[in-house]
């Protein structure tokens, strides 16, 4: 046993690496902008203002994006922009896989599923393929989300109440991702009336605001530019000018992807917007717990976040770990959980476009009702599974 579990242990980093070397050679797409960011705040500049940062992306890119990111994340990134773009890309790339393995053995920490050994390492390669693989591809900032999330939980199980705070302000530095399960957190807090880190969240923004006015005021009047709004649904080519419509992992581009708009779509849309936010509701009145009540959040941020994409997923490894940390004993429900994670993972081969990726958010939340119809099924002994 202890062979196979190193075994596997080694297996895990190899196939890991593989894949992250893979999508850091054959991928690249928005450290670019992160990277122009940097210069051009190195420079004294406001990088919300395209006409300052698109010439810095353009050259060393053909892909053209605004940037949209929280200020604090600039501070982050300003060292990159000191390196010759390779090598500030490479580094980029070896931070994040060091952040992805960091995460998982919060995860670890935080959710005893599966006992450590070659299930588990089985289990975090089937999470690297699933999640950690295309935002290393994209060089985006979910692994980034995913490890701050698990510290801030760390955090309140320890009772920490500053490092909860802190990592919970640093989180809003992507807001269409992260304000649903910081809110949710901090609502959590609220309802047991533990003030500490909520105090310590709002001093740290609100902070890191004023900050971010002092040394480049009236940055976020940029943010009312017209290409703002347009770079959520189109790309820019490196004339500046709105080139291919940008597919995005959302439910209205999903049903779009299955012909499903306009009025149907919307309705559509609304009913699971109230449906999640009152399963939200329960969850945050009701779990005992952080984690849960974590998992049923991210599940509802990406399933009804009006704007993001299958490479902010990694967050979700939290609540595929949730559903699955459920002792069962009958083989007929064992292989039905197991058939669950198979569709999880098939999610990323449906369909041409990033839209179908959707898939993946809707049998996580199939996988997440399993666990809770399996928790009320009774054993012949009378207890529950």
């Amino acid at each position: 046993m202890k062979l196979l579990n190193f075994g596997m242990l080694i297996a895990f980093i190899v196939i890991s690496l593989m894949f992250a070397w893979l999508a850091f050679s054959t991928g690249g797409v928005d450290f670019n902008v992160y990277y122009a960011a940097a210069r051009v705040t190195l420079a004294g500049g406001n990088p919300y203002d395209y006409g300052q940062l698109t010439a810095e992306i353009i050259s060393v890119s053909e892909i053209n994006n605004p940037y949209y990111y929280a200020p604090w994340f600039t501070w982050a990134v300003l060292p990159f922009g000191l390196l010759p773009f390779p090598v500030a890309r490479g580094f980029w790339w070896i931070i994040n896989v060091l952040l992805w393995f960091l995460g998982l053995f919060n995860l670890g920490r935080l959710i005893p599923w599966p006992e450590i050994g070659w299930k588990r390492w089985i289990a975090y390669t089937f999470v690297t393929i699933l999640f950690a693989w295309t935002t290393w591809g994209f060089d985006q900032v979910g692994i980034l989300i995913f490890f701050l999330l698990t510290i801030a939980l760390v955090a309140v199980e320890q009772k920490k109440p500053v490092a909860t705070g802190v990592c919970l302000a640093l989180l809003l530095f992507k807001p269409n991702i992260t304000i649903i399960p910081v809110t949710a957190i901090l609502a959590w807090l609220i309802v047991r009336k533990t003030w500490k880190p909520i105090v310590v969240t709002v001093i740290t923004t609100v902070g890191m605001l004023a900050v971010s006015l002092i040394i480049t005021p009236d940055w976020y009047l940029s943010l009312f530019q017209i290409d703002k709004l347009t770079g959520l649904f189109y790309k820019f080519g490196t004339s500046s000018s709105p080139g291919v419509a940008r597919y995005n992992t959302t439910l209205l581009d999903w049903l779009a992807a299955y012909n499903i708009s306009g009025m149907t779509a919307i309705i559509l849309y609304i009913l699971v917007i109230l449906l999640c936010l009152a399963f939200l509701a329960r969850s945050i009145r009701r779990s005992n717990s952080i984690i849960p009540m974590t998992a049923v959040a991210l599940l509802v941020n990406f399933a009804i976040a009006p704007y993001t994409l299958s490479y902010d997923y990694p967050a979700l490894a939290i609540t595929l770990f949730h559903a699955n940390d459920l002792s069962i004993t009958r083989p007929s429900l064992k292989y039905g959980r197991m058939a669950l994670n198979l569709l999880v993972m098939a999610g990323l081969f449906v369909g041409d476009t990033i839209s179908y990726r959707y898939w993946i958010v809707i049998t996580i939340a199939a996988l997440m009702a399993f666990r809770y119809y399996v928790s009320r099924v009774k054993r012949p002994d009378g207890t529950r599974e």
